[in-house]
């Protein structure tokens, strides 16, 4: 595997979920992107660690593949 060259690269070859509206926050476009977890804006996600937050990220984990 060959070492790759940005940021960008690096994440997904982690395998790095992107909000969907990444793109659009980071050149001011829009003021607040969508979560990468709850795809929603603001975020809706159940409290950080908690078992609703974990089956919640292995879902969009699933979804994801």
């Amino acid at each position: 595997m060959s070492k790759p060259k940005t940021t960008k690269a690096i994440l997904d070859q982690l395998s790095a979920e992107w909000s969907a509206g990444f793109e659009a926050y980071a050149s001011g476009r829009t003021g607040s992107p969508r979560c990468a977890l709850c795809e929603e804006s603001p975020c809706a996600c159940p409290e950080f660690g908690t078992p609703e937050y974990m089956a919640q990220l292995d879902k969009r984990h699933r979804k994801a593949k």
